[in-house]
C-alpha cells in the first residue's frame, strides 16, 4: 500500500507545544480540464465513494423521468441524495417518495438503525418507539432506486444484490459521470447493503462537476443549494458548508473521511480524504481548504455553525485554553 499513495499530514493537535495527535490525508482540487492542486500523492489509488455516490445514484431517477412522472418535489429529490439525520422532516420526505412511487417502508432493504439526530433519538426513547428503516440515513437513496427498478421492470425484492441489473445501471452511470472505464472500478458493499464503487479522488471530483454543472440535473443542484438541511441536518458538515456559502457551494460527505465540494460559480471541485476517517479532522481540513481557496471567507465561517466545526482551540472542561489544532497544508 505504501508505494501506491502517500498521505500528507493535514492537521496536528498540540498541547504545550507537544504534538499528541496527527491526522493525514489527501486533498484534490480540479476544474473540468485539469488538476489545479493536490496535497499528497494518491497515484490514482482508488477509494470507495461511500455516501458521496448518492447524487450519482439519485440522478438515475431523473434519467428515467421519475421526477416528472411521479411529480417528485425538489426536497424529495434532495432526500434521495442525502445522508440525512432521520429527523421528522426527513422521514416525511422519504415516506412521500415511497408513496408516490408505489412502495412502502417494508420494501426498503436498508436496515432499521438508530437515527443520527440526537433529537430524534430522544423522541424515540421518551415515547418507547423503535428505530425504523426510514431512520436509516440511506433510506432516500434506496427509495429512488426502488423507483428505478419499477420503471425498468426489475425485481424489487433483491435490488441490493451484486447480480441485480440495477447494479449494472449504477456502475454505468458512475463510470459515465466520473469519466472512468468499467474495468478500472472496484466494487464492494456499503453499510446500507447496496453496492459501492471505488475510483480515484480525481475521478470522483469529475463526477460531481459533470453532474452538478449539467442543466439536465438542475433539480438535484437546486435541492443541494436551496435545501441544505435535507441533505444532512443540524451540525452536519455538508449542510453547514452549503448554508455558510449562501447557496454557492455544493457539499456531500461520505464515510471513510470523505467530503466533496463544488463551487458552482468557479466550476471547480474539491475533495478531502482523511486517512483515519476522523470527522473533526475532516471538518477542519474542509473548512480550511475552503478558506485558503477563498471559496469562503472568515465572516462566512464565524457567522455560521461552521464556526463550531472549525473550532481549533483545545480547551479544558472549564474553558481554559490548553492547545491548538494546527493546519499543516497550503493550497495554491
Amino acid at each position: 500500500m505504501g508505494n501506491k499513495y502517500k498521505f500528507e499530514k493535514l492537521i496536528e493537535y498540540k498541547r504545550n507545544n507537544l504534538i499528541e495527535q496527527e491526522h493525514y490525508g489527501l486533498i484534490v482540487h480540479i476544474n473540468s480540464e485539469k488538476v489545479l492542486d493536490k496535497i499528497g500523492n494518491d497515484k490514482n489509488y482508488k477509494f470507495y465513494h461511500r455516501s458521496c455516490m448518492k447524487p450519482f445514484q439519485a440522478s438515475l431517477g431523473i434519467d428515467y423521468g421519475l421526477d416528472k412522472k411521479y411529480n417528485l418535489t425538489i426536497p424529495e429529490l434532495g432526500v434521495c441524495s442525502a445522508s440525512h439525520t432521520g429527523d421528522l422532516i426527513h422521514q416525511e420526505l422519504v415516506l412521500s417518495v415511497l408513496s408516490k412511487l408505489g412502495f412502502k417502508e417494508s420494501d426498503l432493504l436498508c436496515p432499521a438503525i438508530q437515527p443520527l439526530s440526537k433529537k430524534e433519538q430522544n423522541r424515540l426513547i421518551i415515547n418507547n418507539l423503535p428505530n425504523t428503516k426510514i431512520h436509516n440515513n440511506c433510506s432516500g437513496k434506496h427509495s429512488i432506486l426502488l423507483g428505478v427498478c419499477k420503471e425498468k421492470g426489475f425485481s424489487v425484492t433483491n435490488y441490493t444484490d451484486y447480480s441485480h441489473p440495477l447494479t449494472e445501471l449504477v456502475i454505468n452511470k458512475v463510470c459515465e459521470l466520473c469519466e472512468t472505464d468499467k474495468k478500472e472500478i472496484i466494487l464492494s458493499k456499503d453499510g446500507c447493503s447496496l453496492p459501492v464503487i471505488a475510483t480515484s479522488l480525481e475521478n470522483l471530483c469529475k463526477g460531481f462537476l459533470n453532474l452538478f454543472l449539467n442543466d439536465k440535473y438542475k433539480k438535484l443542484k437546486n435541492a443541494f443549494l436551496n435545501y441544505p438541511y435535507i441533505i444532512g441536518g443540524d451540525g452536519r458538515l455538508d449542510s453547514e458548508i452549503i448554508n455558510a456559502s449562501k447557496g454557492r457551494i455544493i457539499a456531500k460527505v461520505g464515510a471513510g473521511g470523505l467530503c466533496v465540494m463544488v463551487n458552482t460559480d468557479k466550476k471547480e471541485a474539491l475533495c478531502v480524504k482523511i486517512a483515519d476517517a476522523n470527522m473533526e479532522a475532516r471538518a477542519i481540513t474542509a473548512v480550511e481548504a475552503l478558506l485558503q481557496l477563498k471559496w469562503l471567507n472568515e465572516k462566512d465561517v464565524s457567522s455560521s455553525h461552521l464556526n463550531i466545526l472549525y473550532k481549533k482551540a483545545i480547551e479544558s472542561e472549564t474553558g481554559e485554553l490548553l492547545g491548538e489544532k494546527s493546519v499543516c497544508f497550503s493550497l495554491k
